[in-house]
């Protein structure tokens, strides 16, 4: 009986497979995570640079600024490169639907951000409410893509639930989350932030995953012996 059930629960774990391999593909998120604290860095320089430059400390500013715009040249030109041999060395390709979803995107969120912009300009709503206006689009648009493309994948979901989360908190002033004078407006860092720490999450469950994958594909090859 005993043997029936150890039996049984193998040949569950190895139809499995494929849900692991699928989880694990969606998951991999060293590109995200690395993108984002470039992201992180490039923003910590400009606001050095501007610090500089309002204590007229011109020289220092130039050189922070030229940095700036040297690592940003370099990450347009480098990143996709770097992003590419990572999947190609890890011999598993970059999942189809990530793919879609970066096809998708982009001109929808672009949109939202372009008249979002016009409209804080035209004084439609204030400068302190421009990061929870962006959660107004940018969270619905991560829960459909996730939805639509990712069904294995719960990083859409996470991330939109953060960064939402983080508007309600300046909706509610709450302390640290919520940027004072002269910086309202500046809690925009969130989406990096944001990023960056679901990319973390991402990579802890991807390791999961890859362990689970690999234990179903050793009982495979145990029962095919």
């Amino acid at each position: 009986m005993e043997e029936k059930t150890s039996s049984f629960n193998e040949t569950e774990k190895i139809k499995e497979i494929p849900k692991w391999a699928r989880r694990y593909a969606e998951s991999r998120t060293i590109p995200q995570i690395i993108f984002h604290l470039i992201f992180l860095s490039f923003a910590g320089i400009v606001f050095l640079s501007v610090y500089c430059f309002l204590k007229k400390l011109f020289i220092l500013a130039s050189i922070l600024f030229g940095a700036y715009v040297v690592g940003f040249a370099c990450m347009l030109v480098f990143f996709d490169r770097i992003k590419d041999c990572y999947f190609a060395k890890s011999g598993v390709p970059e999942s189809s639907s990530v793919q879609q979803i970066k096809k998708f995107l982009p001109a929808p969120l672009i949109t939202f951000v372009v008249i979002s912009f016009i409209l804080e300009q035209r004084g439609v709503f204030p400068e302190h409410l421009r990061m929870p206006i962006s959660a107004v689009y940018a969270c619905p648009l991560l829960v459909f893509v996730n939805w639509r493309w990712a069904k294995d994948s719960f990083i859409g979901y996470l991330w939109a639930g953060l960064y939402g989360a983080w508007g309600i908190a300046i909706l509610f002033k709450v302390p640290i989350l919520t940027f004072p004078e002269p910086y309202t407006g500046y809690e925009m860092i969130a989406v990096p932030v944001t990023g960056f720490i679901t990319g973390l999450v991402a990579y802890i469950y991807n390791s999961y995953a890859f362990k689970k994958l690999k234990d179903a594909a050793h009982l495979q090859e145990n029962n095919n012996e």
